[in-house]
């Protein structure tokens, strides 16, 4: 037999789903409690996922690394100007850079830990907030799909003129 649930019901059943990231960590404490780096970091500000097969800029587009850090401001761009600066980026540097999918950014995601849920020994300069991907949206054209920094979770139901950061990768050169 089903329950209805009551509209009072509700947001108790909401605020119970956030309790789970309550009990977990800040990554940025955890991961320093003796937990290995997992990516190969390169002193250029580029990290190898040797497992899947892809380099990571590790700081946001519009930032530059130097001395193991992210100088600079992270840009924000509706989803199509993201895909162009990629593009232009890519040229600039003559290496295949772009935006990432869904499936390769949920490659990042810290499971044990959050608050932002990237290892920010990799990621110095991540933001907690929805990252573009290069992922299209299944609900229509003026949806796109991003990554919560916060949990590593994905949605693609945001409207694609949204301003968002976004991470680069290109596929590992074998």
């Amino acid at each position: 037999m089903f329950k209805i649930l009551t509209v009072s019901a509700l947001p108790l059943l909401l605020l119970a789903g956030c309790e789970r990231y309550e009990s977990l960590p800040q990554c940025s404490s955890f991961l320093d409690t003796g937990h290995p780096v997992t990516l190969q970091l390169d002193p250029n500000g580029s990290a190898l996922d040797k497992a899947e097969g892809l380099r990571w800029y590790r700081c946001s587009a519009g930032q530059r690394f130097s001395n193991a850090q992210c100088v600079g401001d992270a840009i924000e761009l509706p989803r199509q100007e993201a895909l162009a600066y990629a593009t232009e980026f890519a040229a600039r540097a003559g290496q295949p850079w772009r935006l990432p999918t869904v499936g390769e950014m949920a490659t990042l995601k810290q499971d044990h830990c959050t608050n932002p849920a990237l290892d920010t020994r990799v990621f110095p300069s991540i933001q907690i907030t929805n990252y573009w991907t290069s992922s299209t949206s299944l609900n229509g054209p003026s949806m796109g799909c991003t990554v919560y920094t916060f949990n590593g979770n994905s949605i693609c139901k945001e409207v694609v003129t949204q301003k968002r950061p976004f991470l680069l990768v290109m596929d590992a050169k074998p």
